[in-house]
């Protein structure tokens, strides 16, 4: 019985390395690369009609860069996962990177066992990051727990910092839905709940939720504002 192949497309803006890693790939009998981009703007239009189930993508490409190039990919295919592969481990990088929804973060100087291991895993639906980026989420997120004083949550910040969706999800994790309930309600992917939970806690710098809804039931009873 044969296996199915992994879909990779590649945007990168530098042909060297397309060429590289179209080859690196090629002689791995369980992935295949289906396309490849020198931009984000031609990604885009390749992928408009295609599925890839990963997208290896450069931060820093001329024009469309790779988080606004990632951003619309999601939107038009929540399947698809994106792997970043990078130069660059800057904090604002990383951070936004998993935000918008990147399933793995790794920089260009891992090893080819490491790239490649993170293709399979992100295909399967993991996160993966290399031990750098790691090292910048740890530091995010102990800035986090490091917060003293919460700011004040009424319900006119509330209504004023999250969009309708969010508002909707933050509803229902108080009431103590599960990501895969929320998706099911919301007719949305896994990944872009758990995106909304980050982006939540984010607006409110707050570490987790029990945090932000612990005296907030009397005004998290309606749905949010139109986005």
């Amino acid at each position: 019985m044969l296996t199915k192949k992994i879909k990779v497309f590649i945007a990168d803006d530098h042909e060297i390395f397309r060429d590289g890693v179209r080859q690196l790939i090629s002689n791995e009998s369980d992935m295949e690369v289906v396309g490849t981009a020198s931009s984000g703007e031609e990604a885009l239009e390749l992928l408009k009609d295609n599925h890839a189930d990963v997208v290896i993508m450069d931060i820093r490409m001329s024009g469309m860069n790779g988080l606004e190039t990632s951003r619309a990919i999601l939107k038009n295919d929540s399947n698809t996962h994106i792997l970043f592969f990078s130069l660059y481990d800057r904090d604002d990088y990383v951070v936004t990177a998993l935000e918008m929804g990147a399933s793995g973060y790794i920089l260009k100087d891992t090893s080819n066992k490491i790239f490649l291991k993170g293709i399979r895993a992100v295909s399967n639906g993991q996160f993966y990051f290399t031990g750098d980026v790691t090292d910048v989420l740890i530091k995010k997120y102990k800035e986090l727990k490091d917060v003293k004083n919460t700011p004040e949550i009424s319900s006119s910040s509330i209504q004023s910092s999250l969009s309708k969706r969010e508002y909707q999800i933050l509803n229902r994790i108080r009431e103590g839905k599960t990501n895969k309930e929320i998706a099911e309600e919301y007719n949305l992917s896994v990944r872009t709940v758990e995106t909304h939970r980050m982006n939540i806690l984010r607006k409110f710098n707050v570490s987790n939720f029990d945090e932000l809804i612990k005296n907030t039931d009397e005004v998290l009873g309606t749905e949010g504002n139109e986005e």
